[in-house]
């Protein structure tokens, strides 16, 4: 907790320091030492600022030579800065990527940047464009030119929010500049983000926020995660993820320059809290996955740790593992996705048992769940899948109840079941208690499965495929002739011959009650591998 203070904290000054000055060199002179002293391998900050010509113009640096920068002029798409400035994305680059980048770069300005920056060559950077309003108006560079040290994406994520509140701050003082705005908004609008800095030093949350704002603006504002109305809904955004919206009864074009700064500066304050709450919920995540391990492992149950959930020594529980038949459960990419989907799936969970333990492994959610033997397993997974957005994508597989201590057993089960499911087109769960040879098929050599399947039904897999949809569909309805006429829509003559048609090229008898096994098996095989 006193890291997340110190980072906010130190966020928080950055942003004082580049909003409490209307003078433009003051604020770029102030963005480029704070990006220089806040990123420990940095070697040089340069920053380009958009001018009317249309050209990126050096405008600010650290660790260069001035004389020689001053005179780099990039043109959209010129080199990595010049790339960044028309995709308006930032990105981390190794020395091999921006030199390839820089092949583009004109003579005049190749050279004048290779001496600006003492004739070194660039191991590792990071550039970030300052978008305001969705257009760039600069782009700040971190270079690092001593060691082969990476950047890393936390150190990209900063940079993105102190050149979020750059942008800001930068075409705050151009409008400064062009209205002459009163001292007596400024002060205000430094009140305002004192406010917004002191509730999340103080650790007072979403509702505090949405409750300041609310009176700062004088009309109510609620957090929603979705928006229809645009014109009433202020987005949340860091990081180039939207976090969702403020939702306002007054109309955003009706609100002053002094408003929107205010709402700018709790949109910030939110995701930052949101970001706090997120770490939070990945080290309990971490802790949770930590403490079944030992119980897998054979370490000494700590009994305590799990009494928060309602859970004991003598609880009944099963394991169940959720996962997607292809790809992921949520968007890796999303800071807060995975967050959101864990919390929908536990307010489900509380429909079915007040005793649960959730956590994630890997790409999987794994529940340990009272779920009074299964009984309820059909609406636990249509209610999973309601929340999750891949209905026929998911994978549901539940293990037998058995004690805490033992639960080993139960997780080795729903990790069968799961693998069983994601075969299966038509389930999207499978209870290992209820398997039947499956489990079997599971154990045994996938080569002699082939084998067998080869063996008992291959000249049937080499007929024409209505003769394979017929002997699955004729099994399904249980030898029933009327029952598979109807559901293949043929008359029940046909139906006649192609079963005869079948029995005769695979030299069989239907009637035979080792030739039926064999067949269904076989088929089950099929399916299986």
């Amino acid at each position: 907790m006193k890291m997340m203070k110190d980072k906010l904290s130190r966020l928080f000054e950055i942003n004082r320091s580049l909003t409490q000055s209307f003078d433009l060199e003051e604020i770029l002179s102030n963005l480029v030492r704070e990006a220089f002293d806040l990123i420990e391998a940095a070697d040089t900050t340069i920053l380009y600022k958009l001018r009317e010509d249309g050209l990126l113009h050096f405008s600010h640096g650290i660790g260069v030579d001035v004389n020689y920068l001053k005179n780099v002029k990039f043109k959209p798409g010129e080199s990595l800065t010049g790339h960044v400035f028309v995709t308006k994305e930032g990105v981390i680059a190794n020395g091999d990527e921006i030199r390839a980048f820089m092949s583009n770069m004109t003579p005049q300005n190749h050279s004048l940047f290779f001496e600006g920056v003492f004739r070194r060559e660039v191991k590792s950077g990071i550039v970030i464009p300052l978008i305001y309003k969705e257009g760039c108006i600069g782009i700040l560079v971190v270079d690092n030119f001593e060691t082969n040290e990476q950047f890393t994406m936390e150190e990209f994520e900063i940079l993105e929010i102190v050149a979020d509140q750059a942008a800001i701050a930068i075409m705050n003082s151009k409008l400064y500049e062009e209205v002459n705005l009163r001292n007596e908004e400024l002060k205000y609008s430094l009140h305002i983000h004192q406010k917004f800095t002191n509730i999340l030093l103080e650790g007072k949350g979403a509702s505090y926020i949405l409750k300041t704002i609310s009176k700062i603006l004088g009309t109510p504002v609620s957090y929603i995660e979705a928006s229809d109305s645009p014109d009433f809904s202020f987005p949340i955004i860091i990081s180039n993820e939207l976090f969702g919206y403020f939702q306002l009864e007054k109309q955003l074009e009706k609100l002053n320059n002094v408003e929107k700064t205010a709402l700018e500066h709790a949109a910030t304050a939110l995701s930052l809290d949101f970001l706090r709450q997120n770490t939070l919920f990945e080290k309990e995540m971490h802790l949770r996955e930590e403490k079944f391990h030992d119980i897998l492992n054979g370490t000494r149950l700590n009994i305590d740790f799990f009494k928060k959930y309602n859970l004991n020594e003598t609880s009944k529980l099963s394991c169940m593992i959720i996962d997607s038949k292809t790809g992921f459960l949520w968007d890796v990419k999303s800071i807060l996705q995975k967050e959101k989907l864990i919390r929908a799936l536990e307010r489900k969970l509380y429909k079915y048992s007040s005793s649960f333990f959730t956590f994630t492994k890997s790409d999987q959610i794994v529940v340990l769940l009272e779920n009074k033997r299964n009984k309820n397993s059909q609406h636990l997974a249509e209610d999973i899948s309601s929340i999750i957005k891949k209905t026929k994508n998911i994978a549901i597989g539940i293990g037998r109840e058995v004690t805490l201590k033992t639960i080993g057993e139960s997780f080795q089960e729903a990790s069968e079941a799961v693998s069983i499911c994601k075969k299966l087109n038509d389930r999207i769960f499978v209870t290992y208690s209820q398997l039947g040879v499956e489990r079997l098929l599971l154990n045994t050599d996938r080569s002699l499965l082939k084998k067998f399947v080869l063996d008992k039904v291959g000249v049937l897999l080499q007929m024409e495929p209505e003769y394979l949809s017929t002997m699955q569909t004729y099994i399904a309805n249980n030898k029933s002739h009327k029952k598979t006429a109807e559901e293949l829509f043929i008359h029940p003559n046909t139906l006649a011959y192609r079963l005869k048609k079948i029995e005769s090229d695979l030299n069989i008898d239907l009637n035979q009650k080792e030739d039926w096994i064999n067949i269904v098996l076989a088929l089950q095989m099929l399916q299986f591998i």
